[in-house]
């Protein structure tokens, strides 16, 4: 369902960092946009072709947020028409404010891009399959306002966590009750008293094993077992170009 331009943690750049996207022909979706990113963005190629991209954002960390204005620049500056907004970025209401100061401080004009505020669900128009965005708020840092999604594309309903620490009740009862096609957890194998992130041992505790094939783990941090999350059931999603589950193998 998703492909990914990175999978990894803050740290575990080898991996880049965590974004899912889908692409279309000349356009581009996009779940946020991570310091070590832009890099393999260019180097991929994946911009080939591309005059639209929509940015999806989860929070305001550096490795979600850190090269989206590099890529604003980008497509501004580098894709014809030339001086012409190519990039939209989708935040909740609740990070608006933020995002937009932290725009202005690194130099993104508001005329180099296009900003949507999305407050509570949200049915975008001819957006790549994806006819209904909503999002869900999640426990990170308590420094930051952060948020998952539940995304409906081509008609099958999504959990995506962005980062986060635990899995909200509501969204592991749809999970648990059949209404969730494709569930994708930050998970980490750090597992400790105020982990920011989801061990693995927890995901394992609130995941029935007949759920598990729906769940892939991603923002993979240094020490995660591939083998392990595989052997209790888990899909775990590549960086790269490989798409998941049946529309696309995307587990290691």
């Amino acid at each position: 369902m998703l492909k990914f331009i990175g999978c990894g943690s803050a740290f575990n750049t080898n991996l880049g960092n965590n974004s899912a996207y889908i692409k279309d022909d000349n356009r581009l979706f996009m779940l946020d946009c991570g310091s070590a990113n832009f890099d393999r963005i260019i180097r991929s190629s994946l911009l080939l072709g591309v005059d639209n991209i929509t940015v999806l954002m989860t929070h305001l960390h550096p490795d979600h947020v850190g090269s989206l204005g590099d890529l604003i620049f980008y497509m501004y500056m580098k894709v014809k028409p030339l001086f012409v907004p190519k990039v939209t970025v989708f935040t909740p209401d609740g990070i608006s404010r933020n995002f937009l100061t932290l725009m202005d401080c690194v130099g993104v004009r508001e005329d180099q891009f296009r900003h949507i505020e999305i407050a509570g669900k949200y049915e975008p128009e001819n957006l790549l399959g994806i006819s209904q965005i909503i999002p869900v708020p999640v426990t990170h840092v308590r420094e930051l306002t952060c948020y998952a999604y539940l995304l409906k594309i081509q008609n099958k309903q999504v959990y995506y966590s962005g980062d986060a620490n635990m899995i909200p009740e509501e969204v592991l009862n749809s999970l648990k009750n059949g209404e969730i096609d494709f569930f994708y957890q930050d998970t980490s194998k750090a597992d400790y008293e105020g982990n920011v992130h989801l061990s693995l041992r927890k995901l394992t505790e609130l995941i029935p094993s007949s759920l598990r094939h729906k769940v892939y783990c991603m923002h993979l941090d240094e020490t995660f077992s591939v083998e392990e999350a595989n052997r209790l059931g888990f899909n775990v999603v590549k960086c790269g170009n490989s798409s998941s589950s049946d529309m696309g193998n995307n587990s290691e």
